[in-house]
């Protein structure tokens, strides 16, 4: 008897997927459950899961079509034994020459083996080579009084002198050849200029100091510079090239993003279908800005002793195999900010005649990947501590960039969070993920003068901007979240004495 299986609804107003891969082949026998393709929607990659046992006589769509709702995608004869297939899987996992294995279920797990090895390739592809590989070697790293000290002294923007000159300051002749040289992309004959700290940091983390971007004196790098470098390459995305194209070439020409290259009346262009999650952050944004009055304020707030406790238990984090950032924090201190002021933690209908106000916070991270921004959300923040949190970010944040997002985890948000600043930005002005009511961004962290007790000293101060709707939040309660947000984050003991 043969079963047709239609695309299902999955509910979240998804009416149609792009077919990414299939998984089977026609005249292959499937189990009930097994992956039969790979469809993207408009929220996210899924699998599609056999919803009999049997054999598949029929395909009807190709890969990178668009399939609808309702649509057939794929005919299976339920009269051939689904048990039948396991023994012949197993037969030609152990004789690979037996004739029967092209027809087995051996010939679906290629595409899965080729899927598992490409995908963490293009996860990984914009973390930087080892530091073992370059010619000067990596010395130990300082005894912790050392470090200390430093950081006392130059009050963290510049810690101590450089290696290549413990005993004097480096002639500017030599800063200005060394920078020339960098720029030129002659790494082989430069020298990095970092302190053994730095170093150190840079072997923990596996970023090549030779592709840093110092922004200290004479293009040193800091600590914050490789913390930032580290970051970008796990939020950020490779970059690419778009050169211009003559017209003469239109017809051989590569397109840029997979687009189709023609012409207009100033010269060539590239046309490229916008769908997927794209073409949903496009709507959504454009439906947040429609029906809210959206307002952005900013403040600074000084994460120094965050960044101390970084420090400090960077090593058990590392132990545990969690990768300990500022995002866990500034989620952690929101989370228990929003009890306090319930009103940033809801909806608002849209007869604007009652407003939801959720008790349970779950918060969304703006992840940029190569399909597009997602934003999927961490459940129950304000059970949770700040090493969980920071591991469960990580997760998020790789399994989005695989685009292995499950659909449950867009859904159900209260407040997002977005760390523009993991790629270098200061301030936005974000726009909220509707219907939420609000949104918090975090820009770059940068060692800045300011005063203290009537003395001017240099602190890690990290912007914020909230944007928020002003139909439900009036400014001073904006305001007010957002000073009890900076002062858990600037006294950590605050979210003990609060329970948190």
């Amino acid at each position: 008897m043969a079963f047709e299986f239609k695309f299902p609804d999955v509910g979240e107003g998804i009416t149609e997927g792009e077919l990414l891969s299939w998984k089977v082949k026609e005249g292959d026998v499937v189990v009930e459950d097994q992956t039969l393709a790979e469809i993207e929607t408009d929220k996210a990659v899924v699998e599609m899961p056999s919803p009999r046992a049997g054999r598949i006589v029929k395909l009807h769509a190709e890969e990178g079509e668009t399939i609808e709702v309702g649509q057939v995608i794929v005919t299976i004869e339920e009269g051939a034994a689904a048990g039948a297939s396991a023994p012949e899987t197993t037969e030609a996992r152990e004789t690979p020459e037996a004739p029967e294995a092209p027809e087995t279920s051996e010939a679906p797990e290629a595409p899965e083996t080729s899927e598992a090895t490409e995908v963490p390739e293009a996860v990984a592809a914009p973390a930087p080579a080892a530091p073992a590989t370059r010619a000067t070697p990596v010395p130990p790293p300082p005894p912790a009084s050392q470090v200390e000290e430093e950081e006392e002294f130059y009050t963290g923007s510049v810690i101590g002198q450089l290696e290549e000159a413990p005993d004097e300051p480096e002639e500017p002749s030599a800063r200005i050849g060394a920078a020339a040289a960098a720029a030129a992309g002659d790494t082989s004959s430069v020298k990095v200029l970092a302190m053994p700290s730095v170093r150190a940091l840079a072997k923990e983390l596996g970023v090549d100091l030779s592709v840093v971007h110092g922004t200290g004196p004479g293009g040193r790098i800091l600590r914050q510079d490789v913390e930032d470098h580290a970051e970008a390459a796990v939020y950020g995305r490779p970059t690419v090239s778009a050169p211009a194209v003559p017209v003469a070439e239109v017809e051989t020409a590569e397109a840029w993003m997979g687009g189709a290259l023609s012409q207009d009346e100033h010269g060539v262009v590239e046309r490229v279908t916008f769908k997927g999650i794209r073409r949903t952050m496009a709507r959504r944004m454009a439906e947040s800005l429609s029906k809210q009055a959206q307002v952005t304020t900013t403040d600074d707030v000084d994460i120094t002793i965050i960044r101390r406790i970084r420090e400090k238990e960077r090593t058990l984090a590392a132990e545990r195999g969690i990768r300990l950032t500022y995002l866990a924090f500034v989620i952690k201190a929101v989370a228990t900010a929003l009890q306090r002021f319930p009103r940033i933690n809801s909806v608002l209908e849209e007869t604007c005649e009652e407003l939801v106000l959720k008790r349970y916070y779950n918060i969304g991270i703006a992840i940029d990947t190569k399909a597009g921004l997602v934003v999927p959300n961490l459940k129950d923040v304000e059970s949770k501590g700040i090493f969980k949190i920071a591991e469960e970010v990580v997760d998020l944040v790789e399994r989005a960039q695989e685009r292995r997002i499950d659909l449950s985890e867009l859904r159900g948000g209260t407040f997002t969070i977005t760390n523009y600043g993991a790629i270098g930005g200061t301030y936005a002005t974000p726009v909220t993920n509707y219907p939420e009511i609000a949104i918090l961004g975090m820009g770059r962290v940068r060692d800045l003068p300011v005063v203290r007790k009537g003395e001017i000293v240099v602190r890690q101060m990290l912007p914020l901007s909230l944007t928020y709707d002003h139909q439900v939040i009036d400014g001073a309660e904006a305001t007010r979240f957002l000073n009890l947000v900076i002062s858990y984050l600037e006294d950590p003991d605050l979210l003990l004495l609060e329970g948190a």
